[in-house]
Formats: structure tokens, C-alpha cells, sequence
């Protein structure tokens, strides 16, 4: 399920996903963007601690931040594992969860050298607390889309929220205002087909390595 973005958006389809399929285990699966420097686009991370912190940045203090934790650390271990014998490259870390896009480098970097965070997006702590509270266990998976030093233009943002149309004529108009950019926004749609492809991947991957465990289980059963 495609939640969209925000916290009322990745509750509710958290609580949709709970209440219809009574999922044995869930997986938020999505892009992220990199708090730390030399992280490049399409870096994989397992993210078995999640933070969260909510209002405005000028407000923003290590004391209004809330940490919990998605997978244990023997588990998270287990299903790295089972990511990279297949072949794939995965990082475990921690995600922090905003409510707003931050797309400015120093913000990034502040948030990198504030808190125990690797990257940052607005779903993944929303998601996990509504499983945990539902006692079902749940992973997080992001793919690094944006590394510290890389500024989205205002127009994808837009675009990401869900206002496609208006989103793509400002993106028009931007290109239009700006050819020298064409190059960048070229360059950032490689990075989310890439991101994309990654991101699939692992979460094939992770989806076989628990289907072995379960029918390991029900074997020693």
C-alpha cells in the first residue's frame, strides 16, 4: 500500500493494512534522505531504531526527540544477514522521523551530528508505532534518495505531496527559467530509478528470508 506522506497518511494506511490483512509481520519500505556525509544515493538501510520529532526546526532540541526501536538487535543482525548472502549491500542504522521535507544541507548535517540518525523521513516512526502498538512486528527499510550535499528543487517537493499537476507545471516553468538545471533534474531522475530498483530488491529479500524462517518454524513445529 502506497501510504503518501506525513503522519496522518502513514497511520491510516498503517491501521488499514492491520484491520483487512492481520499481517504476521509489516514492512515500511521508502526513500530517505542522508544526515551523514560520504552516504551516497541508493544506500540501503535497515533501520532498527527510529526517532521522531515534531514541530518546526528553529524548535528543534535532543530533548523533544522520542526514540523507539523496530527490530531487536539479534533480529535486525538476522535479517541483514539474509540481505547481503543474497548478494545485496545493506546498512543497519537508525531513521528519524519529521514533518516536513529538509532538503538544506546544514539542517541535514545538524541533524546528523545532533541525534543517532543515519537519514530521515516522514513515515517510518508513524508506521512502526501503530504495528508495534497492534503487538505485530515491523521493518524498516529506506533507500538513501538525497545525500547530505544534494538540494531537491522546491517543484519535486510539491510534486511528492501528492500535487502532481501543479507540481510538473512548476517543474516546466523551472527548466524553462533555469535550462542550466537540466542536467541536475536528469541526474536526480536516474537517482530515483535507481533508488527504486534498490529498494525492490531488498525488499524481495527480505520478504524470502521470512518466508525461510517461517517455514523453518512451522518445520521444527
Amino acid at each position: 500500500m502506497e501510504s503518501g506522506i506525513g503522519k496522518s497518511n502513514a497511520e491510516n494506511a498503517t491501521k488499514i493494512i492491520l484491520d483487512r490483512y492481520k499481517p504476521s509481520l509489516l514492512i515500511s519500505a521508502g526513500f530517505a534522505g542522508s544526515v551523514k556525509q560520504s552516504i551516497e544515493p541508493g544506500t540501503i538501510y535497515l533501520c532498527n531504531s527510529l526517532w521522531v520529532i515534531e514541530g518546526t526546526p528553529a524548535f528543534w532540541s535532543t530533548e523533544l526527540a522520542t526514540q523507539s526501536t523496530s527490530l531487536d538487535q539479534t533480529t535486525a543482525l538476522k535479517f541483514q544477514t539474509s540481505i547481503n548472502d543474497m548478494s545485496f549491500s545493506c546498512k543497519l542504522g537508525s531513521c528519524m522521523t519529521v514533518d516536513q521535507f529538509v532538503y538544506n544541507r546544514d539542517l541535514k548535517l545538524w541533524i546528523g551530528e545532533n541525534f543517532a540518525v543515519d537519514v530521515i523521513d516522514m513515515e517510518s516512526f508513524w508506521v512502526s508505532k501503530i504495528a508495534t502498538e497492534s503487538d505485530i512486528p515491523n521493518i524498516v527499510l529506506r533507500v538513501v534518495l538525497d545525500p547530505v550535499g544534494q538540494k531537491l528543487p522546491p517543484f519535486v517537493v510539491e510534486a511528492a505531496k501528492n500535487k502532481k499537476s501543479r507540481g510538473v507545471l512548476k517543474g516546466l516553468r523551472h527548466m524553462a527559467l533555469n535550462p542550466g538545471d537540466i542536467k541536475t533534474i536528469y541526474k536526480l531522475s536516474l537517482q530515483v530509478r535507481r533508488s527504486r530498483k534498490i529498494l525492490a530488491e531488498n525488499l524481495q529479500a527480505i520478504i524470502e528470508a521470512q518466508q525461510t524462517a517461517d517455514i523453518e518454524s512451522s518445520t521444527v513445529r
